[in-house]
């Protein structure tokens, strides 16, 4: 990072008279370098194409502040995808129906054996049945959570495309417009004054 110097009109210049009078005659702005404390070139961690940029040259920014935004159809399209698979809740409701109607019939099949109503044969069928009924519903669970996680990473991978300020500072420099491509190239360059 190298420091560069901005020009900015001392905001104290005003009291300091370049003449002997008094009252606002004598009083004439002073200009004067500030230093930034650090120069951030801020470009993109994704390869895309500028949709907008926020800032102008000159312009104040807060840390967290959007820059910019690169096109981001496929990424908005991905998390929608994403998010509605996450509120289909019907198969986990399909499994959880079949786990509870196998178990209440191993229950009752237990109950038959043990008054020799049933063979054995049965009850094992009914054990058998319950058991795979809860291997379905926990792969049922397993299935949301994985599709709670895509619907983190869609999210994280459309973040990507959205530029925010790493810092409080001042846009020293405005590399790019809409419509350009950015790979490796800075999009703008941030100094931030201590």
């Amino acid at each position: 990072m190298t420091a560069r110097t901005i020009p900015l009109l001392c905001p104290f210049a005003a009291l300091f008279p370049l003449s002997g009078g008094a009252g606002a005659q004598g009083l004439q702005p002073l200009g004067c370098l500030i230093e930034p404390h650090r120069t951030v070139e801020l470009g993109s961690p994704v390869i895309g194409v500028v949709e907008s940029i926020i800032v102008e040259r000159g312009d104040r920014v807060r840390k967290g502040q959007v820059i910019a935004l690169l096109r981001a159809d496929v990424g908005r399209a991905a998390v929608g995808v994403a998010a509605t698979k996450t509120q289909v809740a019907a198969e986990v409701q399909a499994a959880q129906a079949s786990y509870d109607l196998a178990r209440g019939k191993y229950e009752r099949a237990k109950d038959l054996r043990d008054k020799n109503f049933i063979s054995s044969q049965s009850l094992e069928q009914a054990r058998a049945d319950a058991e795979v009924a809860e291997q379905k519903l926990a792969q049922a669970h397993d299935q949301r959570r994985i599709w709670d996680r895509e619907l983190k990473l869609a999210e994280a991978q459309l973040g990507m495309r959205t530029i925010r300020s790493p810092a409080n500072g001042v846009i020293a420099e405005r590399y790019v417009s809409p419509g350009e491509r950015v790979e490796e190239k800075p999009i703008v360059r941030l100094a931030t004054i201590d």
